[in-house]
């Protein structure tokens, strides 16, 4: 049985997914979703959510969905920490991964100096007019998103603060250690580091993990695993 992963490529949370199946050693096909309109995907994934992953019919969506199942079929190596105190905090980060520090990613990559990146990113398939009209309404978009959720109605500088705090606490996590839990790399680093590598495709993203030796550190050491 050979996983169909359904995608946006730009996603933080298919990064995960990918990540997380590399680490486990699988093949998988990949199917990329159009950004506009993916409709015709709705058999898959009815809430219109990706990552979407079809096991040999079964399809599990959403990226903490897809790594339990993928735990399940594949225990070895594992993603999830065997003592219960670990696993705990494993699961707190992968969440505070996917919930706050996303925003950031949204934030941050539609700020003017960073839009011609992530346009590029997202639009990499498209071509043409859809190409176009794609570009033309995505920053407004993204701006609302973001401002809905709070973040996006800070100044430039008071989210890049925001972000320094969250970064000085993974590296004094990090401090003396391999791994954010545990002893092995789990769905924290995984989790957490889909999301620094987006933001490492902003221009301020990057210079504070630059800024953070044992963060940088980090991030090679995860990539070695599973890109």
């Amino acid at each position: 049985m050979t996983p169909i992963l359904y995608q946006f490529r730009i996603s933080p949370y298919c990064d995960k997914v990918r990540r997380a199946m590399r680490l486990k050693g699988l093949a998988w096909q990949t199917v990329e979703v159009p950004i506009a309109p993916p409709g015709k995907f709705k058999h898959i994934s009815p809430t219109g959510k990706f990552p979407a992953v079809d096991f040999g019919g079964e399809i599990a969506v959403d990226s903490t969905d897809i790594l339990a199942r993928l735990e399940a079929l594949v225990p070895t190596p594992a993603l999830f920490p065997a003592d219960a105190r670990d696993r705990a905090e494993a699961l707190i980060l992968e969440d505070w991964a996917d919930e706050s520090l996303y925003f950031f990613d949204l934030t941050m990559r539609n700020w003017p100096q960073n839009r011609m990146s992530f346009l590029d990113d997202l639009l990499h398939a498209e071509s043409g007019l859809k190409r176009r009209v794609i570009a033309a309404v995505t920053p407004g978009v993204v701006r609302g998103q973001a401002r809905a959720q709070g973040l996006g109605r800070k100044s430039e500088a008071a989210v890049v603060a925001d972000l320094a705090r969250h970064y000085d606490a993974l590296a004094a996590r990090l401090d003396g250690r391999d791994w954010l839990v545990g002893d092995a790399i789990s769905i924290a680093d995984i989790a957490v580091r889909a999301m620094v590598f987006v933001l490492d495709r902003t221009i301020e993203g990057r210079a504070l993990t630059q800024a953070r030796p044992g963060l940088d550190a980090w991030s090679r050491r995860v990539d070695a695993a599973s890109l």
